[in-house]
């Protein structure tokens, strides 16, 4: 008889208890982010843009967040988003004036791409066509400022290598920039170039080419 009460009550109690419903997997996504064009010459603007896939993708918030040179001071928010129906996004142009990472994120999901800035470069010759042994000025400008930096004057040999042939320091003037001026003696036809070294918050820039044809 107890055996009998006992399965009665239990039947009565999982009755009783509602069952309980399993829990929906989660609809994961994934982030991609591109910075384009990289690198880029100072001045210029690059675009970041990418794709959140998963379910219901369409028109969610993306937030774009840039941490510049020298890093690690944290990511400070710049720009936001949303993304296309397909999950497509695109952020409005940035012009970064240095080396800068940027961070992506949405939903929850995180995606990390960057930009480097090299250096603007700007030559001028006095003289394209000087008679053999003429002292020629190379001038011209470094765009950011980067007073008392080492700018190099390249010369092209016949095999294609250049050469630096002379160094000259950057000076203070107006604006965002610094300048430089020199002069070199000219003997021979020749193709030049000026370099601006790489430092933490910029890549190397390098001018136009000038062909220098001795008459």
């Amino acid at each position: 008889m107890k055996s009998t009460s006992f399965v009665v009550v239990a039947a009565l109690f999982a009755v009783a208890v509602p069952a309980v419903a399993a829990p929906k997997p989660p609809q994961g996504g994934r982030l991609s982010a591109a910075a384009r064009p990289t690198p880029l010459i100072f001045g210029q603007g690059t675009v970041v843009s990418g794709k959140l896939t998963g379910q219901n993708n369409g028109g969610k918030q993306v937030t774009l967040a840039e941490d510049p040179f020298p890093y690690g001071d944290g990511y400070t928010n710049v720009a936001t988003a949303t993304t296309a129906a397909n999950g497509n996004y695109t952020f409005p142009r940035q012009f970064p004036p240095t080396n800068r990472n940027y961070r992506v994120s949405a939903l929850g999901e995180q995606s990390f791409t960057g930009v480097r800035v090299m250096m603007r470069v700007s030559f001028f010759v006095g003289d394209s066509t000087p008679n053999r042994g003429q002292r020629v000025g190379f001038t011209g400008f470094v765009a950011p400022k980067h007073d008392g930096r080492t700018v190099l004057i390249q010369r092209r040999s016949a095999r294609g290598a250049w050469g630096t042939v002379r160094r000259t320091l950057l000076k203070a003037t107006t604006g965002n920039r610094s300048r430089y001026s020199t002069s070199l003696v000219i003997r021979s036809t020749g193709t030049y170039r000026v370099r601006a070294g790489a430092d933490g918050d910029h890549i190397t820039g390098t001018s136009r080419t000038r062909t220098l044809t001795v008459g």
